[in-house]
């Protein structure tokens, strides 16, 4: 059985090989197993890294 860790650290890979689908997923079951993980402050991360992306694609 995976713990919180397990799901965040496997975000952190999905993460640095930016599969931020995978990446958020990883995350999201870490925080169900354990909302005071750290996995909240890594996924608010990827979504300010997407919703800067994005901007940027729709703002030229």
């Amino acid at each position: 059985m995976k713990t919180a860790e397990d799901y965040y650290q496997l975000g952190k890979i999905c993460q640095q090989q930016q599969q931020w689908g995978d990446a958020i997923n990883a995350y999201k079951k870490a925080l169900e197993l354990n909302p005071e993980s750290r996995a909240a402050t890594a996924l608010e991360y990827i979504y300010d890294i997407l919703d800067f992306r994005y901007t940027d694609a729709l703002s030229p």
